[in-house]
């Protein structure tokens, strides 16, 4: 980043007195504050930019840095010797409105290098990641997340100890190897646990004995749950839009279920649950044909059922930890343990970048069998391609704090291209096209806001915020939605610091107001 760009971006954030994932000021007039937090943050995250000679607590004033010359030895002793991996800042001095900056850029580290921590402190007390303007700790689950991903380890591949092959489901096993034995001839010269040792399916242990995989057992088991108990799905219907909404007889729920069994029967079970409690509009087709149209499109559930089943993080932090299916009055979320894996970035869901996958065994078994997964990489496009056919707004994906969550919302999305389109559409002057384009604007801000509120039932960051409405600029959120809601005494900070790096918002129930 050159030295036009840098103070471009301190000019903005200044302006705007704010601190952002990528941008962290500090005071440092004379001497060098802790930074090793955000130095493992930034490199453990996206990288960023810390910004020495700027008072964040003292309305983001200008103070410049003395003694840069040592300053910038200090901070090049601590990147390179305190810290591991060791990191090579790219450290520059500029002159902003006639002060000194010291400005340090850390650049993200690749996947396999991660966790970046401070040595003094260990690699649990010293590893960082960067949330909203905030530098957290990095849980265990995240550390060994990380680590299993720079070990290769595949936690689909475990044998599970207590199992058998007595616990397969015979009747699918036998479905599989047919299946598998047609498409690949060259396994039929194998015997039975020869096919099922290649497909991954058992494994052999140094010790001699044969046990099921994890993925074996959750694909082919009679019942997985007897080793795994956790390892089901959740579903609860809610009478309202967030939980804790009574309905009119007083219940938490309309729904329950516990769905257990192996990978294919919670999904289909699930699917049942989602349709039995799903509105269906009735409609008489041009051929005078009854119709019947679902809330939501089946076909873009199931994909994020599979995708929550498949893609879930199986590991031992994990594994008491099972999937969660909640459908609310105005939407469905799925949420299943375990964020995006690897290099895997939210804005790349979708696109024709090839994903890393964190259970291969489990869907190279399931392309095999072909009832579930057949085409890989292609759930999202077409949960998004069903929801568009609906008129409904397009998934929106959350991935944070070790889970990843779809959500389905079921309000009407008007199409600019139908309406384009459409024969009744008519002729505006600019005037009444700006005043609609300003309703519309209203209505979306009206929207988010709606949304912000439900989310915030429980404290969050700006970066949470954002992320879960699907938006890109944290500085268009605070200004426009979460700063008018404070105005209106919906939304307050939680710490009376308003600029607080901790700093996060909560919804003022109606009865504080």
């Amino acid at each position: 980043m050159d030295e036009q760009e840098i103070k471009e971006k301190i000019k903005k954030a200044i302006k705007f007195e704010a601190e952002s994932d990528t941008l962290e000021f500090k005071k440092s007039k004379n001497n060098l504050p802790k930074i090793y937090d955000t130095i493992s943050s930034f490199s453990n995250t996206r990288g960023g930019l810390i910004v020495l000679g700027i008072d964040e607590k003292d309305n983001f004033k200008i103070i410049g840095v003395e003694n840069i010359n040592e300053i910038q030895n200090k901070i090049s002793e601590i990147c390179t010797q305190k810290m591991y991996p060791p990191i090579r800042p790219i450290i520059t001095q500029i002159d902003y409105e006639n002060k000194k900056l010291l400005v340090v850029e850390i650049l993200e580290l690749k996947q396999i290098e991660k966790p970046c921590y401070y040595i003094p402190n260990g690699i649990e007390k010293g590893s960082y990641i960067r949330v909203g303007d905030n530098d957290q700790k990095m849980t265990k689950y995240e550390i060994y997340a990380l680590q299993s991903y720079k070990s290769g380890v595949n936690e689909d591949l475990k044998s599970v100890k207590r199992a058998e092959v007595k616990d397969f489901d015979e009747e699918k096993l036998n479905k599989y190897l047919s299946v598998i034995k047609k498409e690949k001839p060259k396994f039929s010269k194998k015997d039975k646990n020869g096919i099922l040792k290649i497909s991954n399916i058992i494994k052999e242990e140094k010790d001699g004995k044969i046990y099921p995989t994890l993925a074996g057992i959750m694909i082919f088991g009679v019942y997985p749950q007897q080793f795994y108990p956790q390892l089901f799905i959740a579903c609860s219907v809610v009478p309202g839009v967030e939980i804790g909404e009574l309905g009119s007889q007083n219940q938490r729920f309309d729904d329950n279920a516990r769905i257990e069994g192996n990978i294919e029967e919670m999904l289909n079970d699930t699917l049942s649950f989602l349709k039995k409690n799903m509105k269906t509009k009735i409609i008489i087709d041009e051929n005078g044909k009854r119709k019947n149209i679902p809330e939501y499109p089946l076909i873009a559930l199931r994909e994020a059922i599979v995708n929550a089943l498949v893609h879930r993080d199986y590991s031992i932090y994990t594994e008491k930890s099972y999937i969660k299916v909640f459908k609310y009055e105005d939407r469905i979320e799925i949420e299943n343990p375990g964020g995006l894996y690897g290099i895997n970035r939210i804005e790349q869901l979708g696109t024709d970048t090839m994903l890393e996958v964190r259970n291969p065994f489990i869907v190279q078994i399931l392309e095999n069998e072909k009832n579930i997964l057949e085409n890989r990489h292609s759930g999202i496009p077409t949960m998004k391609a069903e929801m568009t056919k609906m008129n409904l707004k397009e998934p929106v994906f959350i991935s944070e704090k070790g889970t990843f969550k779809v959500i389905f919302y079921n309000e009407k999305q008007k199409s600019e291209q139908v309406e384009k389109n459409s024969a009744q559409v008519k002729k505006i002057s600019v005037e009444n096209t700006s005043k609609n384009n300003t309703l519309k604007q209203n209505k979306k801000i009206q929207k988010y806001s709606a949304q912000v509120l439900e989310y915030c039932s429980e404290p969050k960051t700006r970066k949470e915020i954002t992320a879960y409405l699907g938006l890109k600029s944290i500085n268009y959120v605070a200004k426009k939605i979460i700063n008018p809601l404070i105005e209106n005494k919906k939304l307050k900070y939680t710490n009376s610091n308003r600029r607080a790096k901790n700093q996060k918002y909560v919804t003022i129930k109606a009865r504080e107001r």
